[in-house]
Parts: structure tokens; sequence; C-alpha cells
């Protein structure tokens, strides 16, 4: 009498670097990462010594920031910088950015299955995610270089994007396929999600006064707490929670030097080290935490 056969199940790989799709990364990788970081770091750097004493944001309309400054640092108000280091600091974002891009590439050439996780799998989805990461480095930027009502808006709407392209990837890891019309034929997320991300991120970045950031990232939020708890009871679902808890660890970080910067009891105005440039660090890493614990995922899959 024949056996049963008994359902085989896939190994989990081993090893941090195989769990989170990095190992073996190519130079061009890196050549994209820090290429294209430095390249923008130069481009600036020119227009600064350029138009360091220059008042090229005369006329614009300014934001609260330069009537009523909330940072420690000093202003310049008649620089192309006005201020200093809380513009240079958003280079971190741009880094992080590139490196998005150029894995997602890796990731194309490799073409993961969704065993391999969602992110690691989609690479449109790591596409967007490094393109909101230099929207926010450069919107970011803009604003705290310039402080003008159209920089701030730059600057908040770039935040929606990137916000907007985490909780994509939470919902499409909840939902990677899905069934449509009368025959129920079953298609993958990732392209209904890529139109959602493009046109949440525009819509929120031109209406960026109409609502309230802290309300509707509250939202946003929510919607990544859940995903983080649902996955840890998920059958056949193994992503690494330390990830997670390293990102929430380095926000409210930032979040206390942001407040101790804005009551002044963080640096002197000239100091290198500001306090919302430091933010800017640390707000990066919860980025790159969360894009990590993403890449973390993998799926058990079950041969007959």
């Amino acid at each position: 009498m024949n056996k049963p056969i008994q359902p085989r199940r896939t190994k989990i790989p081993k090893g941090t670097l195989q769990r989170l799709k990095l190992d073996g990364l190519p130079r061009w990788v890196h050549l994209i990462g820090l290429g294209g970081t430095g390249m923008v770091f130069v481009i600036f750097l020119f227009l600064f010594l350029i138009f360091k004493e220059t008042p090229v944001w005369d006329g614009w309309v300014p934001a609260d920031e330069l009537l009523n400054p909330e940072y420690g640092e000093r202003i310049y108000a008649d620089s192309f910088f006005r201020t200093r280091m809380n513009t240079w600091s958003n280079l971190v974002y741009i880094c992080f950015g590139f490196y998005a891009i150029a894995i997602a590439i890796l990731d194309w050439k490799r073409a993961y299955p969704l065993n391999r996780g969602y992110l690691s799998a989609t690479p449109v989805l790591g596409l967007l995610f490094g393109l909101a990461g230099i929207y926010l480095g450069l919107g970011s930027g803009f604003f705290h270089a310039s402080l003008t009502r159209y920089g701030q808006q730059c600057d908040v709407g770039a935040m929606y994007a990137l916000m907007i392209c985490m909780v994509a990837i939470a919902v499409g890891s909840w939902l990677p396929k899905i069934q449509m019309g009368r025959n129920r034929k079953i298609y993958p997320s990732w392209p209904i999600l890529t139109v959602l991300v493009v046109f949440g991120s525009i819509y929120f970045s031109y209406y960026k006064w109409e609502y309230s950031f802290t309300e509707i990232s509250g939202y946003l939020t929510l919607v990544l707490f859940l995903f983080a708890i649902v996955s840890l009871i998920e059958p056949g679902k193994y992503l690494q929670i330390g990830w997670f808890i390293a990102g929430v660890v380095a926000i409210l970080t930032g979040s206390k030097i942001r407040d101790l910067d804005i009551a002044r009891q963080f640096t002197g105005p000239d100091s290198i080290f500001q306090g919302h440039s430091i933010w800017h660090f640390l707000s990066c890493l919860l980025f790159v935490f969360l894009y990590l614990y993403f890449r973390s995922e993998e799926r058990t899959l079950i041969k007959n």
C-alpha cells in the first residue's frame, strides 16, 4: 500500500542578507546609490557657492518658519541656503532613494517569486519607494533652503508620498492578488496599487493645505502597525520584527531631539549638529528600517 504523499515546504533562507535579498550586491548598485547622491551634492554645492550671498528667494511667499522661526538654526535671509545644516542633511533621504531604485532594478533582474517577499517580488513598488525618497530629500531641502510656502508644500507632499508607498507595500503583502470580472480571473494587485500611489502622491502634494498632516499620517501609520501585528500571526509569513521595532525607536528618538531643538535646548544656532538635521537623519532611518522590514518577508511555499 502506497503511503500518501506529504506536502513539502520550502525552507526559509538563513542569514540576514539572504532574508533581506541583499546578498551579493553588484558594484553598479553602489554606483547608483552613492554616485546619484554625489551628483546631487555637487550640483547643490555649485549653486550654494555661486548664490551664497544672493537673496534669490526675495519675492516668494515666505513660510511661517521664516517669519517666526521654529527651529534653532540661524537663518540667513539673504542667501541661497537660508538654513545650512537643515538643508544639507536632506542628502540622507536622497541616498536612500537612489539605493532603493538600484535595488529595485536588481530585483527586476533577479525576478524573485512571491514566496521571497512581496517587496522584492514587485520591483515597481520598490522603484516608487526610491523615487519618493528622492522627492522627500529634494522637497525638504527646497523648503529649508528657501523657507517659502511653496517649499513647505513640496516638503509635506513628499512625506505623504513616502508614507503612501509604505502603506501600498503593506496592503499588497496582505492582498498580492485579486479576483476581478465575471469570470473571477485572478490578477496581481501591484498595478492598481501603483496607480493609487502615483495619483495619491500627486493629490496630496497639490492639496496639501486642505488636510491636516497629523491626521492623515496617523491613519497611514495605523495601517502599518496593523500590518506588523497581523504579519506576526499570519500562518506561512515571516518577517523580522526587529527592523520594525528599530524604526519605531529611531522616530521616537528623533521626535525627542526635534522637540529639544524647538525649545532651543539642543545646540546653538551655528552648531554643525542641529536638532532638526539630526531629526532628518533619524526619520530617514525609520524609512530605511521599514524598507528592510518589508524586504525581510518570506513565505512558506507548499508543494504537493
